[in-house]
């Protein structure tokens, strides 16, 4: 009984420790493969460091789209036609220096100093500053189309659409602050531009006064203006519907004639502001007539009443009057 719980003991620690053993050496394996990986990357980095070195310094073919800037305008000279904005520029260089030019590709600054500039000589010279050689440019020559430039002050128009809450509209026509702009340019395009626009914008949903600040259209690269936004201002109130019945009377009759109408009155139908609308109590706001000169001239027997607002220091406007047409009856006078 002793021996058989001796033998059980023995096994079990003889099993432990063969654990332990196995356990360093799978921790040892592992260690040097970590280590081997660690090698392999460092080689994989020197190799491909080398592999940079030897072909970068090799000579490269590189096309390149340079951005042209104008420097050096005369003030009193303006493009009447636009320039290409790229030149294509062909160079041979080391990879290193063609790595470089690539990532940060420079501008050709031409100095205007004639109509025809040529982009080969001036790209050759900042090419060489960076020890890189020069094949081709495209286009080789550059010619600008320049006129005298001239300032004129031109009107402002409003491109801007409202659309209003239920009862709500303008109390005045909307204004722009400011209400013109001086245009710049060369004088072939300036002189034909009589007015300019704001851009196309869209205020929805309007039951308050309008104050805000819009672009104006886009002039592009040729035409200059002093200002590039204004400020769309407009009073709005909420307007209520109203009526009046007006007679029609008659203008410019000959002595001795009088004319009668059928019917003798008709009903003008208008929109004010609801704030005015109690102060128009008692006033007559419409006239209705007819000019005799429109009676002489007519052949139906019918003629169409103009309206006439005579209560001007009200935002009144009309919607329709109704009857559109009357009939009239000439009466001698007798006497």
């Amino acid at each position: 009984m002793e021996t058989s719980r001796y033998d059980y003991i023995k096994e079990k620690l003889q099993s432990v420790w063969s654990n332990i053993i196995r356990k360093s050496d799978e921790d040892e394996i592992a260690e040097m493969g970590r280590e081997r990986i660690v090698v392999f990357i460092v080689a994989l980095i020197l190799a491909l460091c080398l592999w940079l070195m030897v072909n970068l310094s090799r000579d490269y073919n590189l096309n390149l789209d340079l951005k042209i800037n104008l420097t050096g305008l005369p003030q009193n000279k303006a493009l009447a036609e636009d320039f290409p904005e790229t030149a294509t520029v062909s160079v041979t260089g080391e990879g290193w220096k063609l790595i470089s030019l690539y990532n940060n590709p420079p501008s050709i600054n031409i100095n205007v100093n004639d109509s025809e500039v040529n982009l080969y000589d001036q790209v050759q010279q900042q090419m060489t500053a960076a020890a890189i050689e020069l094949q081709k440019v495209q286009p080789l020559i550059l010619t600008l189309d320049l006129e005298d430039r001239i300032t004129k002050k031109i009107p402002l128009r409003s491109n801007v659409e409202v659309s209003f809450e239920q009862q709500y509209d303008f109390l005045e026509s909307p204004v722009l602050v400011p209400d013109s702009v001086n245009i710049s340019g060369a004088k072939s395009l300036v002189r034909s531009i009589n007015e300019w626009s704001t851009d196309s914008v869209q205020i929805k949903s309007v039951s308050q006064d309008v104050n805000q600040v819009v672009p104006l259209k886009d002039p592009g690269e040729l035409i200059t203006l002093s200002t590039t936004q204004v400020t769309y201002r407009a009073r709005v109130a909420q307007f209520t519907e109203g009526e009046e019945n007006v007679d029609i009377i008659t203008r410019n009759l000959p002595t001795g004639r009088m004319v009668s109408y059928s019917p003798s009155s008709l009903t003008v139908k208008y929109d004010i502001p609801l704030t005015e609308y109690t102060k128009i109590k008692g006033k007559k706001l419409f006239n209705a007539f007819v000019t005799y000169q429109q009676i002489a001239s007519d052949s139906t027997g019918f003629v169409r009443p103009q309206i006439e607002q005579v209560a001007n220091s009200f935002h009144i406007r009309v919607r329709s009057f109704q009857p559109r047409r009357a009939a009239y009856f000439i009466v001698l006078d007798d006497n």
